[in-house]
């Protein structure tokens, strides 16, 4: 430990705001050939803008090479939150969709070259493809088409297409519900497997699984195979090696691993992962998180207590085994087969930060580091890494269904370059996720080491509707968003102080997308709580939000608001109110930074300028910076850069 003493909040750190922009990357999917064992990583580059590359990694992983050309990008939008954007082709070319034009080409990642197979249209959309096995020349592929109503009203369609290479053509072969993902030709080329919803459902309250047969260009004879609207979320069907369907359902009350073998659905009963999740919610396409080695064994993430575990299921037994892995956090497309013993595998650890790893099994199991997301040595002494903890709900309504406790991750003050004045304790800054039905991980995340090397303590809460802890603990903020989650926060901030170890005179609360709407929600709910606050993208006003917002989230706020049962127009529109933060604006007491997109087509900028407006007219502390170019997330490594350097500068103000 130094003898270097410092405050809290003013220790200096090796980590910067240029790590936690141009200087990292982040992977957005792998993918393997499985002929030649070429390996291929998606990577988001803030130093270039946010754009998606395809980079192949050598043999031994020494060294990288981009295959895609410097003038494409191989992201997606649908649902505006993207994913699905490649895929593997069995010839071993990479199928892809390009931002922003929309079109889908093909890339011989030896040659460089891209062929184009549909001509971009920006009012058409694709993604989550995947290729016939025997006849290559079909694609299957969502389709998002957005068109113009007689009045000038966006209109947007979602369907299954099929794509004929050779011609060019694009056939709808599913149309009719709200949205699809996961299409899916069989290994025998003769079935299709997809998931469908509707709203007012999302993706993890109420999907169905199908298959159907595939005859001359068309879906014939489709079955539903499970799931309920409202009651069962079904996600990630993948066909087994000898044409058997695996899925994840959460009809036990845990997203688990069944199979179908064309009769009756099975649940793969595993004694002592009840309350392991091997699934998750759904807003991108494509997510991969468990894969099938061989006909008999899984490899696969299981989720408990918002952890991610990797481990190696026997389908014929019945039973599994931990691989006693470090990485903690997995989600999206993460995994993908290289062998009947070997895997690769994204994630982060306790102690390093999002990588890609290969994974060998055999008498031993060895993981090795393919590549990082950052080229930085961070050091034992300035790590600190995530503590669980589960704190009683001391704030809010509660009743006897409601759960007694919700969950966090603390983060303590560490660097050995310092240590605090005797007696005092470090400022927090609590962490308000997005979603709101996601959850955060346990992995190492340089943003969050960015604080606590610095001084500052930082908790990232699991409250209630958070994914990670099953559905019964997901359902819990139905009906009561904008009052359940920021009671948790307040409650983790009271838990926090109570054990003494956090300044119970310097807490900021800081969160993106609906954890900034939840920043301002707990800034006029409980005023004497924070000393400061900053919404980044996040929504204030609730009747406007649910007008303007896209389709796919379109009808999420009527089971987080409004809850079940008809309402009236005039009880929706006082329910929205009485949760919108910037109708209670003379109830803040706290500075408010707000950053913002000026893109941003989920939560448009003027839900920003509207709160600063109001908080301006009566006198308050507010500040807002809009990035141009931005959507919603910042993806520009000078946009992470200035908004990083504009929280610390905020934080410094009001905290220290």
């Amino acid at each position: 430990m130094s003898d270097t003493v410092v405050p809290y909040g003013k220790w200096i750190s090796p980590i910067t705001a240029e790590h936690l922009s141009s200087g990292s990357i982040h992977f957005e999917g792998i993918y393997a050939n499985p002929s030649t064992g070429q390996i291929f990583v998606l990577e988001s580059r803030p130093a270039e803008g946010g754009r998606f590359a395809i980079v192949e990694l050598a043999d031994d992983a020494a060294t990288s090479k981009d295959v895609l050309p410097a003038e494409y990008n191989a992201s997606g939008t649908i649902h505006e939150y993207g994913g699905g954007s490649c895929a593997m082709h069995p010839h071993g070319r990479l199928l892809f969709t390009n931002n922003p034009d929309n079109g889908i080409y093909l890339l011989d990642p030896g040659s460089g070259k891209v062929e184009t197979i549909i001509a971009p249209d920006v009012c058409v959309r694709f993604g989550n493809f995947h290729v016939h096995p025997k006849t290559v020349q079909w694609i299957l592929a969502v389709q998002e088409s957005h068109t113009k109503d007689f009045d000038g009203t966006t209109v947007v369609k979602n369907a299954i297409a099929a794509i004929h290479v050779a011609t060019g053509k694009v056939s709808i072969v599913l149309e009719g519900a709200d949205f699809y993902q996961h299409p899916q030709f069989s290994p025998d080329g003769k079935q299709v497997c997809w998931t469908e919803w509707n709203h007012p459902d999302m993706p993890w309250s109420g999907t169905s699984l199908f298959v159907a047969q595939w005859e001359d260009g068309k879906l014939q004879d489709h079955t539903l195979v499970s799931g309920e609207a409202g009651v069962e979320s079904i996600c990630q069907p993948r066909w087994g090696v000898d044409g058997t369907l695996f899925f994840v359902s959460d009809k036990t009350g845990y997203w688990k691993l069944y199979q179908f073998n064309g009769t009756t659905p099975e649940l793969i009963d595993l004694k002592g992962l009840e309350s392991a999740e091997f699934g998750s919610r759904e807003p991108c396409l494509g997510n991969c998180t468990y894969v099938q080695l061989d006909k008999s064994t899984i490899v696969a993430s299981a989720n408990q207590n918002a952890t991610s575990n990797l481990v190696l299921v026997d389908l014929d037994t019945s039973s599994w085994k931990d691989l006693s892995l470090p990485v903690v956090d997995i989600q999206k497309n993460a995994m993908t087969r290289l062998s009947a013993t070997s895997f690769l595998v994204i994630g982060s650890t306790r102690t390093v930060p999002q990588a890609l790893y290969r994974v060998d099994l055999g008498d031993t199991v060895s993981i090795k580091l393919l590549k990082p997301t950052i080229k930085l040595d961070i050091p034992g002494t300035l790590v600190s890494k995530a503590q669980h903890i589960t704190f009683p709900r001391l704030h809010g309504e509660t009743d006897d269904t409601s759960a007694k406790y919700a969950h966090a991750w603390l983060f303590e003050p560490k660097n050995g370059a310092f240590k605090a004045p005797e007696g005092t304790k470090p400022p927090l800054l609590v962490w308000m996720h997005g979603g709101p039905t996601y959850h955060v991980p346990p992995g190492l995340s340089l943003t969050t080491q960015y604080w606590t090397s610095r001084g500052y303590a930082y908790v990232m809460v699991n409250h209630v509707g958070s994914t990670g802890y099953g559905r019964a603990y997901r359902e819990l903020l139905d009906g009561e968003w904008g009052t359940a989650e920021i009671a948790d926060a307040a409650s983790c901030v009271q838990y926090l102080t109570s054990e003494g170890l956090v300044d119970a005179t310097k807490i900021g609360i800081v969160g993106e997308s609906a954890g900034g709407y939840s920043v301002m929600q707990a800034l006029y709910t409980y005023p004497d709580i924070w000393a400061a606050g900053v919404s980044i993208y996040g929504i204030s006003s609730l009747s406007e939000f649910a007008e303007t917002t896209h389709k796919f989230e379109s009808r999420y706020i009527d089971s987080l608001v409004l809850g079940k049962g008809r309402k009236t127009k005039e009880e929706v529109e006082v329910m929205y109110r009485s949760r919108s933060a910037v109708y209670h604006t003379e109830k803040i007491k706290a500075p408010l930074l707000l950053l913002q997109g000026d893109i941003d087509t989920i939560v448009p900028a003027w839900q920003a300028t509207r709160m600063v407006q109001k908080m301006h007219d009566l006198g308050k502390t507010v500040e807002l910076e809009i990035y141009e170019g931005e959507g919603h997330g910042f993806h520009m490594g000078k946009t992470i850069k200035a908004s990083t350097e504009s929280q610390a500068r905020f934080w410094e103000d009001n905290l220290l």
